[in-house]
């Protein structure tokens, strides 16, 4: 029994506990967000808000993945070959929050763009992205056993996190070239815009590194649900990504008024 469940619970556990950690920077960053952005406008107080309520909701439902299969069936390893309904219910929630946050980076590459038509494109393969996470969501709340949920969804699961690794490096390599487009000559503000420009660099590494992650351990660890583990870190980097970046005017605005 405990070689069995090693090996098929072991990627989710280690996510989990990679989630929980990142969950605690999450509720520094929003503490530290209300705290100090008082003055930001209505929608963008939601908006963060509406990002840790999820991520509050997603870490609650991985939490409980873990106690149901680990603590409440322990030593039941048939119970391992089927899913509970908290594992796809936190990865709809955790898709809702990719979405969002690519909404958003994707607003903020037309505002420095200005060109209309790149961010449609990239709204819509962000939406395409979210529509198949949810529709393979959704297949795991109907197929419970692990081996029928993998059939069904082999195809569209590559497809989808091909999709979400493209799109992830698509808007960080807009938001990139749109702040070397920004550079003054001046010190100081050519300074900040280069650690912009690598804070994009990263932040869309780690999300398409990720998605890259989960292609490769879904397809050459079928036996296991290794690739579980980045799919629970992913969100949590889409939103520390998100609270990170709202940061970024006041850096520039504090440096031209400096």
């Amino acid at each position: 029994m405990s070689s069995i469940a090693a090996s098929i619970m072991q990627g989710p556990l280690c996510g989990s506990l990679a989630s929980m950690s990142l969950y605690g920077v999450i509720c520094m960053q929003t503490f530290r967000y209300w705290q100090t952005y008082e003055d930001d406008g209505k929608i963008l107080k939601c908006l963060v808000a509406f990002i840790w309520i999820l991520e509050t909701a997603h870490t609650v439902l991985t939490i409980y993945t873990i106690e149901f299969y680990l603590i409440m069936h322990f030593d039941d390893a048939t119970r391992l070959e089927y899913s509970v309904w908290a594992m796809p219910s936190s990865y709809i929630i955790g898709f809702i929050i990719a979405y969002a946050v690519n909404l958003f980076f994707i607003w903020r590459v037309l505002q420095l763009s200005q060109k209309r038509w790149i961010a449609i494109c990239l709204a819509i393969f962000a939406t395409i992205r979210c529509a198949i996470g949810l529709e393979n969501c959704t297949f795991g709340l109907i197929y419970i056993v692990w081996g029928t949920f993998r059939d069904k969804v082999y195809q569209t699961m590559v497809v989808g996190w091909v999709v979400s690794a493209v799109v992830d490096s698509a808007i960080a390599f807009m938001l990139c070239l749109n702040f070397r487009k920004r550079r003054t000559g001046t010190n100081r503000t050519d300074n900040i815009l280069n650690q912009l420009l690598l804070y994009s660099i990263n932040t869309g590494a780690i999300t398409s590194f990720c998605a890259v992650l989960v292609i490769i351990t879904f397809l050459t660890l079928p036996t296991t649900l290794a690739f579980i583990g980045f799919v629970q870190v992913q969100s949590k980097f889409y939103a520390i990504s998100l609270l990170a970046s709202l940061k970024q005017p006041r850096k520039i605005q504090n440096n031209r008024t400096g």
